[in-house]
């Protein structure tokens, strides 16, 4: 089977490194013959060597927008630049921190940074680490950009979603902050589900060989889609409502246990 892995919440506690049930659990997958893939809001170069030393076959990064199997980059997109500078107008004339995450890493402003992180601590009592963080007052025009994150005191997500859902896709932030302060915005139709589609057609795999695991407003539309869903015990409820089943917290070897359900049920 080919089983895909949020990391945020499902592979890593917040602000923690990931339970050694969790690392068993994925290394013995792949020591019995099936694949295993990050599946992210990360780019690449923003996952921390940690996770990657777990091991893993490949990955569906910056929520669907880049795609590796067998250590090649099997599809990427970018947004245009006339994307890219219609949705920087936008949080500019929002007073919206921006976060503008790139192939290169992610590019912000010392002082949304700083806004950020006071937020996270205040919210969640911790940061998310990202292991490539670029401190500039601007994004570079050569760079293209994958995703947009904004931060803010007060923008409540669905009337952002109103603003920009005709040419983008808003979501939920999956970091711990209240869904009136941050939020994602992705091109349209780039989902983690349009991803694990890429890599299972590039294996000539079908849908029901596949397992997506995850917590967050991100992973909805992949653990709808795959050929079984878990959702984490620490999931949103809207996650949980898709899901097939629901594992234990990632703090309780959910992980290991939502993969030994797997192994159980579909193989």
């Amino acid at each position: 089977m080919n089983f895909f892995f949020d990391i945020d919440g499902t592979i890593l506690p917040f602000g923690r490194p990931a339970p050694e049930s969790a690392v068993n659990a994925i290394r013995e997958l792949r020591q019995n013959g099936h694949r295993a893939f990050l599946a992210t809001g990360r780019s690449p170069v923003e996952v921390s060597q940690n996770v990657y030393d777990i091991g893993f076959d490949g990955g569906v990064f910056s929520a669907g927008a880049n795609i590796i199997a067998d250590g090649k980059t099997i599809y990427e997109k970018a947004m245009t630049e006339e994307e890219r500078d219609v949705l920087l107008s936008y949080c500019r004339d929002k007073g919206f921190r921006v976060l503008a995450q790139t192939g290169r890493g992610t590019f912000v402003s010392q002082d949304d940074y700083d806004f950020w992180c006071a937020q996270m601590i205040k919210y969640t009592g911790t940061t998310v680490a990202l292991s490539s963080i670029f401190i500039s007052p601007v994004i570079p025009e050569d760079i293209p950009v994958t995703k947009i994150l904004y931060v803010t005191e007060d923008a409540p997500l669905e009337r952002v979603r109103k603003d920009l859902g005709a040419h983008f896709d808003v979501v939920d932030n999956t970091v711990g902050l209240p869904s009136s302060m941050m939020g994602e915005i992705v091109m349209k139709g780039i989902t983690k589900a349009t991803g694990i589609d890429k890599i299972l057609e590039y294996y000539g795999d079908s849908v029901s060989s596949s397992a997506a695991f995850g917590d967050g407003a991100n992973d909805i539309e992949m653990v709808e889609h795959a050929g079984y869903g878990i959702a984490m015990g620490n999931a949103s409820a809207s996650l949980k409502a898709v899901a097939d089943w629901i594992a234990p917290a990632v703090e309780d070897d959910g992980l290991q246990s939502g993969i030994a359900h797997v192994l159980e049920f579909c193989t």
